[in-house]
Parts: structure tokens; sequence; C-alpha cells
């Protein structure tokens, strides 16, 4: 029998998590900010307790749950790879959600890293080596990000390649619109072009940070980068009680974002006469006003189904591919 495959898109604004189990279900996937805080103890007398995993001999909050200590921590440089602790209890933190810490092991695990990273074996012998203190995976494999989305919409639940002849014959364009990074690559016939694989410092933390600070002088309250993202998703924000409307002129930083993409993508893809198709994907693609320049500049251009996690999808996919029996 094919072995489970587990997708775990270790992002820098948010951890996505997909598993297909070995009968090819997709269990719900798991989405959560990428934050995590020491927990405190219970306060007595308290009606719910957030729910919290062990790294070593220490409990941490996860995701949204990290919000309840002063100051959650998040990590996005390439230190998060080498930290003993940070993406070992996030990936803890996403297996409790799926139920997987009570006795469950084994499975093929396929995850990623930024382009350019994913192409350094130190790097990814890091990141492997946080996975598998998590979770004793019987299989492991690094691959470059952008990949996992191309592998979203050319393979199934089982590993097999869909019967899209413009995706399995022809040139494929690809764009990861990430939290701390854009990552792009070309496929040719299935094969990674060789060269085409980049990585920009253009994620959507950027123009989170000046919207966070726009928020924060129209409504007199200090947001986190996780707060500013739901109240973009949103297009409003809670203030005493009360949903209030964003200030005009709010998404600027957005627009501004994607045509800096785009002058990206002219660099190395032109007019984009030569891709048959664009797959976009990542966070960032659930945001229309940097989709809307991307699509303008390139026709062909496509948004992923579910793009948050179809990475972490893709990935799932590719496991279930390579965990089939020999």
């Amino acid at each position: 029998m094919t072995l489970a495959g587990h997708g775990p898109n270790m992002g820098h604004g948010y951890v996505k998590y997909v598993i297909i189990d070995q009968h090819g279900v997709e269990l719900a996937p798991v989405v959560f900010p990428a934050q995590i805080a020491r927990a405190a103890r219970a306060v007595v007398g308290g009606l719910v307790e957030a729910r919290r995993v062990h790294v070593g001999n220490a409990a941490y909050w996860t995701g949204e749950d990290a919000q309840l200590a002063p100051s959650p921590i998040t990590m996005l440089a390439q230190e998060r790879l080498y930290d003993p602790t940070f993406i070992p209890a996030l990936v803890a933190g996403a297996l409790d959600r799926f139920g997987y810490l009570n006795g469950a092991s084994g499975g093929y695990c396929v995850t990623g890293l930024p382009a350019t990273w994913a192409e350094q074996a130190e790097v990814c012998r890091a990141l492997g080596a946080r996975l598998r203190a998590a979770y004793p995976f019987e299989r492991l494999r690094v691959i470059a990000e952008p990949l996992g989305l191309a592998y979203a919409a050319l393979l199934d639940n089982q590993g097999d390649i869909t019967g899209d002849a413009v995706l399995s014959t022809g040139r494929i364009g690809v764009i990861d619109l990430g939290h701390h990074t854009v990552d792009v690559a070309e496929l040719l016939r299935l094969a990674v072009v060789r060269g085409s694989l980049d990585t920009w410092q253009l994620g959507t933390a950027g123009p989170l940070r000046e919207i966070r600070g726009r928020l924060g002088a129209a409504f007199e309250r200090e947001l986190s980068l996780t707060e500013t993202d739901h109240a973009v998703r949103a297009e409003g924000l809670r203030v005493r009680g009360a949903v209030r409307s964003l200030p005009i002129g709010w998404d600027r930083p957005l627009v501004e974002q994607g045509h800096a993409v785009v002058a990206r993508l002219r660099e190395v893809w032109g007019s984009g006469a030569r891709l048959d198709v664009i797959l976009i994907g990542g966070g960032g693609a659930e945001e229309p006003r940097i989709i809307a320049p991307i699509r303008e500049a390139y026709p062909q251009a496509v948004v992923v189904t579910q793009p948050q996690t179809a990475i972490a999808r893709g990935y799932a996919r590719l496991a279930r591919r390579l965990g089939r029996p020999a």
C-alpha cells in the first residue's frame, strides 16, 4: 500500500499542512500563523485552556494561541532552520491539530524551501532535521517551494499525473506569492528548466508592515502582522467591539506590490509569450489587488484552487507518488 503523504509548508507567515492518507483521502488542511510562545501555567479557574505541544522539556503555544504571550516568536530568516524549537513546535502544533501526536508514525514527507534556498544541501538537511525532531517520518525529501505549486496542478491524490495535456507537455511558469519571498520556476514537459528557479524578497510582509502603520495611526491600536493580515482579508478591523471599515487608501501598498512583482517577472519572462500557462499560488494569491497587475500583464496566468494550501497539497501528492511500493 502507498504510504500516507505529508505536505508541511512551513511558511514564514502561516504554517500550511496537508495530509493525504494511505487511501488517497485528503484530510482537512491545517493553517495557522507561524508563531510560537512558551506556554505559561494555566490560570486556575479558567473555562478553557489553550492547546500546547512539547519540544524537549518545554511546553509551547502555537499559532493564534501564541498571542496569549506578551511577545510571540516569529522567524523570517534562515535562523529558523537552525533553531532547536521553532520549527519542531510548529510541526507538533500542526500534527496535534490533526490528532497525529498520539501513537501515529511513518509516512512519506515532502516539504520545501524558497527556490534558491533549496539549492543548498546544508540548508535542506537543516530543515529535514527540524521536521524529524517533531515526527518520525519514514522518508523525507526537500524540494523548491514553487515546484510544490506545480505538483498540486500536475498530480492527483494518488500521485498520478493528470490528463491535462497543456500541463504535462507544455511550458509552465510558476509564481509562489509568499509572506517573506516570491519564488518562480519554469517547467517544460514536466522537467524543471535549469536556471529558472529564483527567489525575490517581495513577499506580502512588506506591504503588510506599511498597512500596519496606517491602521495603527488611524485606529490608535498596535497590531501584529498577523492581526494586520486578518484585517486585510476581512477589509475591516474590530475596534472597541465594533467592526470598522479600513481608511481610504489603505490598500495602496498591495497594488504597488503587484506592480513590483510584474516588473521582476518582465526581467525573466519578458512578455511571457513562450509560456503556455502560468500558475499562481501562495497566500498572496488570495489578494486580488496583487493578482490584478499580474493577470493584466500575463493573460494566461491562473490562480490555482485553494492557493494558500496549494503548495502543501503538491508536497503531499508528490509524497504519495514517492511513497509507492518499489
